[in-house]
């Protein structure tokens, strides 16, 4: 593939992003990408976005396929050896709680993966610029930066709202109090379960 058709694919490709209007963006490190194989990390990947569509559908992830619409870009750095992921998210609930507990999740998924605070899941600011940064390896790894098992645009199979129910407080609950300290307080913790 030459330069010019590269860069006209990664130009499309940020356009087609851009259009999609996500709203959160995010960036999932481990605790040593050099050490962590491309195989190893997919699944990780994969592992954390089924885990946080079941926090809030439950069985329904499997039975009817509900997921919250994303698309997943590996980015090996500047070093070509830092393995990490970044991923545009449009959640089917409050965005702001939808970060917070993605942020938790991850923390969960085990040894290899940063803690909650130390992981950047946050509202997009400026859609052309999130959508730019998650193709800025496209000239190096080429399509190969788009992580397809994780990624989902799926439309919902049953409107996301019929899922909010006594269940479904529970299990988000239980992430949201994940590293908590009985002592800490966060105003922001007060609000985290209000949805819009």
């Amino acid at each position: 593939m030459n330069y010019e058709e590269n860069s006209k694919q990664r130009k499309a490709m940020a356009a087609w992003l851009a259009e999609k209007d996500f709203s959160i963006f995010g960036t999932l490190k481990t605790t040593d990408g050099t050490a962590l194989h491309e195989a190893g990390g997919e699944k990780l990947v994969q592992q954390f976005f089924c885990a946080l569509d079941r926090a809030y559908y439950g069985n329904a992830v499997t039975n009817v396929g509900m997921r919250h619409d994303r698309i997943v870009f590996k980015h090996m750095g500047t070093s070509q050896q830092n393995l990490h992921y970044h991923f545009l998210a449009k959640p089917h609930t409050d965005p702001t709680l939808f970060a917070q507990l993605a942020k938790k999740q991850w923390a969960k998924m085990g040894r290899w993966t940063a803690g909650w605070q130390e992981t950047e899941i946050e509202l997009v600011r400026c859609s052309a610029a999130a959508s730019n940064y998650m193709v800025h390896e496209f000239g190096t790894l080429g399509s190969d930066t788009i992580c397809l098992p994780a990624s989902s645009f799926k439309e919902p199979a049953r409107d996301p709202l019929s899922f909010r129910g006594l269940a479904q407080i529970r299990r988000l609950l239980s992430l949201q109090n994940y590293g908590s300290d009985k002592n800490e307080y966060s105003a922001e913790d007060d609000h985290a379960l209000c949805w819009t």
